[in-house]
């Protein structure tokens, strides 16, 4: 998986989307990672999916993806 990463950026861009109901446990995982990304929530006419803008530095990408691919297979995400 790529991540938008432009080549001036020292950051790295994912933006994902996944069911409203399984979206609590993202933001959990995403808040004990603490310090290798940020992230927020951003409007989306489904109402039944929520879309988070996560970013992060070059330097912490591996570590994000290694724990990022885990959680991809117990929560249902898809990587826009």
């Amino acid at each position: 998986m790529k991540a938008l990463i432009k080549e001036q950026s020292e950051l790295f861009h994912f933006i994902i989307s996944t069911p409203k109901n399984a979206s609590y446990f993202v933001y959990f995982i995403l808040e004990s990672l603490e310090g290798l990304c940020f992230y927020s929530t951003l409007e989306s006419d489904n109402k039944e999916v929520r879309l988070i803008d996560i970013k992060g530095t070059r330097d912490c990408y591996e570590d994000f993806l290694t724990a990022f691919n885990l959680l991809k297979k117990t929560i249902p995400i898809e990587v826009l």
